[in-house]
């Protein structure tokens, strides 16, 4: 029987993330059990679809291990759909200001339902999101994204944390987000592009106005 069981938890993974375009938000809405809370904690709870702490301490140490490679250090939030935390960790040397930017940029892509690059992006063109934002408890920095398995939110999962001097072309918060959900759940969207980098890396006189106000954390 626990034979059959392991089986059937390695063809949940398997059905997840197939080789080809299919992502976590494909599917029909059926989480397996081994991300989501189940059994005593689920009845309690009446809740059976929340991220379960395996499934965020699984994230926090993938995001972790992504950050020493990098000689960096990172915050790490993971909520559940209603917004309570379920894991937050920090590395050495991580501060409030830290750990506040990255549970509102976990809490951004649980309301919006969408990477909070998304209000970032928009920020780039209008200038005004970030203080309209802020009216909802929204953040228009990057680093936070859905947690979606079978088609279904689970929760969302926050990175912050890492200066804007460590980071590379292939090492940054949402990054590190999304290289973390891959590496425990399964293949991911395509990040968003950034509007902001392509407006800095624009030739001078290139036109255009605003830019992004709020540095990231």
């Amino acid at each position: 029987m626990k034979f059959y069981k392991m089986l059937l938890g390695a063809a949940a993974v398997f059905a997840l993330s197939p080789a080809g375009a299919q992502t976590t938000y494909d599917g029909n809405g059926q989480v397996p059990e081994q991300f989501r809370l189940n059994g005593k904690a689920a009845a309690k709870l009446h809740d059976f679809t929340s991220v379960n702490l395996a499934t965020a301490e699984k994230l926090a140490a993938a995001c972790e291990d992504i950050a020493r490679r990098n000689n960096s250090q990172v915050v790490v939030v993971v909520l559940d759909p209603m917004g309570l935390p379920v894991l937050l960790r920090r590395m050495d040397g991580e501060g409030w200001v830290q750990v506040l930017a990255t549970q509102q940029k976990a809490l951004t892509a649980l309301r919006t339902r969408a990477p909070s690059r998304v209000l970032n992006n928009r920020n780039v063109t209008d200038p005004f999101t970030t203080s309209n934002m802020r009216g909802y408890d929204l953040t228009t920095q990057e680093g936070g994204l859905p947690i979606v398995v079978n088609g279904q939110l689970i929760g969302a999962l926050g990175v912050g944390g890492i200066p804007p001097a460590e980071r590379t072309a292939t090492y940054g918060e949402e990054m590190c987000a999304r290289d973390a959900l891959e590496a425990v759940i399964g293949k991911q969207p395509p990040l968003l592009p950034d509007l902001a980098a392509e407006r800095r890396n624009q030739p001078a006189g290139g036109g255009g106005r605003g830019g992004n106000g709020a540095p990231n954390r």
